[in-house]
């Protein structure tokens, strides 16, 4: 049997409208959708236009992509989940209907910092661990306490968005950030916070967001090796780029001339015969943790960049939704190279033939 999909698809409150099966009559004719570690992703399928399901489709409904692979002891897990936001109708042999649905954390874009400048532990964090500045930014600008009552600019409506309890985990961070996008911010915070983190359904239109100390996925070094000897890996490319290379930052912070508070940083690729330097002034960074992430930051920014590519065969022994899943550490090999990549994006293709194509990304840790 090959590899199965199905689409529960919901309305925007939770309610199940149909399951939909890859059919070239009365089902989804194709099917696509990519996703990324901090960042969401997005879900194409597609239908005849004179399906009934296509009245059915409202505004942010809720689409659910369940996969399955009976043959290689793969059962029935949601792979994918996406809210429904844009349609195409056109003609072509017949009437045909495309629905795009982006995942969750685009709700976490529609939200904002909306606090004053300065705010303390609102939009404004010192000294506080990544995980603590992230839950944070989530409850008091999309979920329940985001009210004027609290302070903030302005109240929106209801996202259907709790936040997991805080372990206070990920690296110390001063963080600045009034009036950024909150999806954005996250995004930027999470490069050096020490952690991965993601909206789970928890319920009917009902999402939990949660910190993953390390990476979202599980660390699979030690038994997921991707290399040409497993028969998993295809056109290996390894290239470093030093062009751009920085390794010492002068973080400049608040103060004038000789009053002037200055923190250095050296990053993780910082020798005696590797001391390349830039300068970061900045007079909003008041203390030394602030000027120090600033400084890690600039200097993660012109760090070094390997790259690894490589295409992920599905080869028998190692499957992706069996052996490994978005977020994962793998150990990939070529040549004299052997570096620990994370599995940073998903894409997968589906046609009505019932071939599968899958696409991973294994990028930098």
């Amino acid at each position: 049997m090959t590899v199965e999909y199905r689409l529960d698809v919901y309305t925007a409150a939770g309610v199940l409208q149909a399951v939909l099966t890859g059919s070239a009559s009365g089902g989804f004719r194709t099917l696509t959708y990519n996703k990324r570690v901090n960042e969401g992703g997005l879900l194409q399928f597609s239908l005849d236009g004179t399906d009934p399901m296509v009245a059915l489709l409202e505004d942010k409904g809720i689409v659910e992509v369940w996969r399955r692979n009976l043959a290689e002891s793969i059962a029935w897990y949601c792979d994918m989940i996406g809210l429904y936001r844009k349609q195409e109708r056109f003609y072509s042999t017949g009437p045909e209907f495309v629905a795009t649905c982006q995942h969750p954390l685009a709700l976490l874009g529609w939200r904002t910092i909306g606090w004053l400048a300065g705010t303390a532990d609102r939009s404004m964090f010192i000294a506080d661990p990544a995980e603590t500045v992230m839950k944070v930014m989530v409850d008091y600008n999309a979920s329940a306490n985001a009210t004027v009552a609290n302070g903030r600019e302005r109240e929106p409506n209801t996202l259907g968005i709790t936040v997991q309890a805080d372990g206070a985990n990920g690296n110390v961070v001063d963080w600045y950030c009034a009036w950024d996008n909150l999806l954005e911010s996250l995004r930027e915070l999470a490069q050096v916070g020490g952690g991965d983190y993601d909206l789970v359904s928890t319920g009917a239109a009902a999402w939990e967001f949660r910190w993953y100390t390390g990476q979202l996925g599980t660390d699979r070094t030690a038994s997921l090796i991707f290399s040409l000897e497993h028969g998993n890996m295809a056109n290996p490319v390894y290239r470093l780029d030093r062009l751009r290379e920085a390794t010492a930052a002068i973080v400049c912070g608040d103060g004038v001339g000789a009053a002037r508070n200055v923190t250095i940083r050296t990053g993780t690729d910082y020798a005696a015969g590797n001391d390349i330097e830039i300068v970061h002034a900045n007079g909003m960074l008041t203390t030394v943790a602030g000027r120090e992430t600033a400084g890690d930051r600039k200097l993660l920014e012109r760090q070094a960049e390997p790259t690894f590519d490589f295409d992920v065969l599905q080869a028998g022994a190692k499957l992706y939704g069996r052996d490994y899943f978005l977020g994962d550490l793998v150990t990939a090999r070529y040549d004299v190279v052997e570096e620990t990549r994370k599995i940073v994006a998903i894409g997968v293709d589906w046609k009505v033939d019932g071939k599968e194509v899958i696409t991973v990304e294994a990028g930098q840790v």
